[in-house]
């Protein structure tokens, strides 16, 4: 090596040499280049693993609606019969 060092250069980048001229860089970022690269792809399988995980949040409460309002229909059917009618007027 050339010269001598005479204890502490400095931190990183600012060393006590000369500073750089002409050396541009320029890049673009990896987000810049494609911003829609895969988006479709992530999109579908994204959706897919988001219902999946809340699928018993929202099949078992339509699941309960749907059985009380089968039994609803068949009760109130049963009592607009005539042997509703019967058995309603005994209850009375």
């Amino acid at each position: 090596m050339t010269g001598e060092h005479h204890g502490y250069m400095g931190w990183w980048g600012d060393m006590g040499g000369p500073k750089q001229r002409g050396i541009v860089t320029y890049s673009i970022s990896s987000y810049a280049q494609k911003p829609f690269a895969g988006v479709l792809h992530a999109a579908v399988f994204n959706s897919f693993r988001r219902v999946s995980s809340q699928v018993i949040f929202f099949i078992v409460p339509i699941g309960i609606y749907g059985y009380i309002l089968q039994t609803a229909k068949a009760r109130n059917a049963h009592l607009y019969s005539k042997a509703g009618h019967a058995e309603l007027q005994t209850l009375l």
